[in-house]
């Protein structure tokens, strides 16, 4: 498992700043493990409750998109 702080990522969802682990070595959408997810609200940064039914929806949604993002910059290295 590698570490990774992704401090802005812009989807359609939303701007969020994400932390957490991922197995590049098996790069799926199971093998990412969310610490924190924040998304900016109008006063800034706010914390998402992971464990809320409809904030796992959006982060089911989301979680495609991360791998893609760490995928492109894990290969830009």
């Amino acid at each position: 498992m590698q570490l990774f702080n992704i401090s802005r990522i812009n989807t359609d969802f939303g701007i969020f700043r994400v932390s957490g682990d991922w197995c590049f070595n098996n790069p799926e959408v199971e093998s990412i493990s969310l610490k924190s997810i924040e998304v900016m609200g109008t006063d800034g940064w706010v914390l998402l409750n992971k464990t809320s039914e409809s904030n796992s929806q959006l982060i089911n949604n989301l979680l495609p998109l991360l791998l893609s993002h760490l995928l492109l910059k894990n290969n830009a290295v």
